[in-house]
């Protein structure tokens, strides 16, 4: 990578207030590197030490206190969602399909991974409380907003802990419809430039272009979720028979297989609407009904979407699952590798939509360089 992509990256690391003040000068520096006898790895160094020991008062970021203390819960927010998403991953990605040895590794991987973004966000937390907090001594408000912090992160854990699995099969079953409905009615800003993410993948491509290939992941994801629930778990979890011994040998043993492929098809046609909403906006564009649909709508929506749709093939498959395992007596696992697949693939899509909605993402508009 280019010195001055690394000077890039350093500025996202100041506050929005001190970026063009810097940026020019890192990249004045950059470009006199020769007249001035020093390296530009040199020059790339000190710009991160600068940039990591930058002010974070409320005036570096050109915010009032109140504007900085809630953007940084709305981080603690995200990190805290991340988690929980990659223990949601570390718990259903191994299943019965990967080896004993590599499915621990993932689980214990996944688990070392939410425990960095819990920490990541208790100190977002503390931060953003230290800095609402009306408390002038410095000891006080950090006692305070740490235990404020730990207080509501442990409350939300035992609520989540208690309702988990009602949580699952409500947004289980109407997760699709919601996003749907948030995509459309969900108010945006009009200004562009409150709407630039970094890196704008979608904004090259294009509203059309992203809602077109939003459906087609999804529509993909879904085809192989509903296969993975009704054709090839059953068969990995039975091997000696065929999928029509199988569903026979369910109903034979009053396990009625009608009842699980009903749930999972009725799941699979809640996903229509966000499909077809997909779609539609890839033939007309976001005009009328669909105007809140730009390129940074879409693929946010499908990233939601895809994350849903992947951790809800658990909820989906639950009912047939429990049938076979009781009918068979094994338990009630994937043993497909797509369902691995699809829980990886949602792991993915789901940090990626914690760390890009939740947050402050907007890029800045900055100075350009003289």
């Amino acid at each position: 990578m280019s010195a001055e992509r690394w000077i890039g990256a350093a500025v996202l690391l100041l506050p929005g207030a001190l970026r063009p003040r810097f940026r020019e000068e890192w990249l004045g520096s950059l470009r006199d590197a020769p007249e001035l006898g020093v390296s530009r790895a040199a020059i790339v160094r000190g710009a991160y030490a600068t940039a990591l020991g930058a002010p974070r008062s409320p005036a570096a970021f050109g915010l009032t206190p109140g504007e900085l203390g809630f953007r940084r819960l709305r981080w603690a927010a995200a990190w805290f969602a991340t988690a929980l998403v990659l223990l949601n991953g570390g718990w259903l990605i191994p299943g019965e399909a990967l080896p004993g040895t590599f499915a621990g590794l993932v689980s214990i991987g996944l688990g070392g991974l939410a425990v960095v973004a819990l920490v990541f966000g208790a100190i977002a937390a503390s931060v953003g409380l230290r800095t609402l907090l009306p408390v002038r001594r410095p000891l006080v408000a950090w006692l305070l907003a740490i235990g404020i912090a730990v207080a509501g992160a442990s409350v939300l854990a035992l609520v989540l802990t208690l309702f988990a699995l009602s949580f699952a099969l409500m947004l289980g079953l109407v997760a699709g419809l919601g996003v749907a409905a948030v995509a459309i009615a969900w108010p945006i800003a009009r200004d562009p430039a409150l709407r630039r993410t970094t890196p704008g993948i979608p904004a090259r491509l294009g509203t059309r272009l992203s809602a077109l290939l939003a459906a087609l992941t999804l529509t993909t994801a879904l085809v192989v979720a509903v296969l993975h629930l009704l054709v090839w778990n059953p068969m990995a979890k039975v091997p000696g028979l065929g999928l029509a011994e199988i569903y026979a040998e369910l109903a034979a043993r009053g396990e009625h297989p009608s009842l699980g492929m009903g749930f999972v098809l009725a799941w699979a046609a809640m996903w229509l609407p966000l499909v077809l909403l997909f779609l539609a906006v890839a033939v007309v564009g976001p005009r009328g009904p669909l105007r809140n649909l730009d390129e940074r709508r879409v693929a946010r929506s499908a990233l939601t979407g895809l994350a849903l749709l992947g951790f809800g093939v658990f909820v989906a498959g639950f009912n047939l699952g429990m049938s076979l395992a009781d009918a068979f007596m094994i338990s009630g696992g994937d043993a497909a590798l797509s369902g691995a697949l699809l829980t990886a693939g949602a792991t993915v899509a789901g940090i990626a939509a914690c760390l890009r909605i939740i947050p402050h993402t907007t890029a800045p508009v900055e100075a350009p360089a003289a």
